[in-house]
């Protein structure tokens, strides 16, 4: 089971206070549509079973997507914030034309009172993409959804409201952990005394925990990681969980055609090829990217665990996870007449 991520462009429209990629230095010139053609060509060749498709914000590239996506064989997740007016623009030419087969958002807040509303570009993303998802649901009833929430000390008591809503929209949920510039390599997110007050301390462990635990509890819950959100507070809110020098099997892509340890890190040896060096260099690329991830402090990005766990426990859970993507095995009906007790 061979996963990848691909980093299509390095622009975006928000400025969501954890992330700092779209600032990430470095970068070369994107890669043009029929590059990224090929580089999905060699992905499919070396064997990559799934595709995580991040953007930053993918819907930047306009028609282009669609015409990259209609050569893409290679099964895969499609993230975007669902800005507007971009995602109104194409989203029934994307759905309509049925190459673009599902919609993955990060939703960090169920919608909230003026008075309480946070002013940080994520709780506005969180609106956007809750709009997007309901849109999809109302159009496109089958095809797959996802939302994926940073949980951070600004929204833990929100959780279980947005975990209700969007299982209530027969979302797929996927929950991850606020992370920050451990060593000055994570080109992702910003240093710990930027982002601090969003934070968990030790002492808040045992909130973690139990909110964690109230996730799981709440009725029919469509969270798709629940292995991971029982995990302890160390590992979840502190980056405390490693890969062992394999992130998810296949290569990360950045917007350059330079290949990255991970989505969190471009490391210092893997970057020394492209995605179009990979054929004929599978092994030379495993040293390098193992190099790489060993050097990382860790981490607790719920991605590569999932694929670490999937791996070990049963392979063909692995790929009922990442290639046939959830949504496809629940019955649209189980869940059209829910309501949020």
């Amino acid at each position: 089971m061979l996963n990848s991520l691909t980093y299509l462009t390095r622009g975006c429209p928000r400025n969501c206070e954890y992330c700092n990629l779209r600032d990430a230095k470095n970068v070369g010139q994107r890669l043009t549509i029929d590059e990224w053609k090929t580089a999905f060509q060699i992905l499919k060749d070396v064997g990559i079973n799934f595709n995580l498709i991040l953007g930053n914000e993918t819907w930047l590239l306009g028609g282009s997507l669609l015409d990259l996506m209609r050569s893409n064989q290679v099964p895969y997740a499609l993230y975007t914030t669902c800005p507007e007016p971009l995602f109104s623009t194409y989203r029934d030419e994307f759905f309509g034309s049925g190459i673009i087969d599902n919609l993955s958002c990060g939703v960090d807040y169920a919608p909230l009172p003026d008075m309480f509303q946070p002013t940080d570009d994520s709780y506005k993303k969180s609106i956007d993409a809750l709009k997007g998802l309901a849109w999809l649901r109302d159009h496109y009833p089958d095809m797959d959804a996802q939302g994926t929430i940073t949980v951070h000390k600004g929204n833990l008591e929100q959780l279980p409201n947005l975990v209700n809503l969007l299982t209530y929209m027969r979302v797929f949920i996927g929950i991850n952990f606020i992370h920050w510039n451990k060593d000055g390599q994570y080109d992702f997110f910003p240093s710990y005394d930027e982002i601090e007050h969003l934070l968990f301390k030790k002492e808040d462990s045992m909130e973690v925990t139990k909110m964690m635990f109230q996730l799981r509890e709440i009725e029919g819950n469509l969270i798709q990681n629940p292995e991971f959100i029982i995990q302890r507070p160390s590992i979840l809110t502190q980056m405390g969980w490693h890969c062992k020098g394999n992130p998810y099997g296949g290569p990360t892509i950045d917007a350059d055609g330079q290949l990255r340890c991970c989505g969190y890190r471009r490391g210092t040896h893997t970057p020394v090829m492209s995605i179009f060096d990979l054929p004929g260099n599978w092994d030379i690329w495993k040293d390098l990217v193992y190099k790489d991830a060993m050097e990382c402090p860790g981490c607790a990005w719920s991605y590569p665990w999932m694929y670490h766990y999937w791996e070990a426990t049963d392979p063909r859970m692995g790929e009922k996870v990442f290639v046939k993507h959830a949504g496809r095995h629940i019955s649209k009906d189980k869940w059209s007449k829910r309501k949020i007790e």
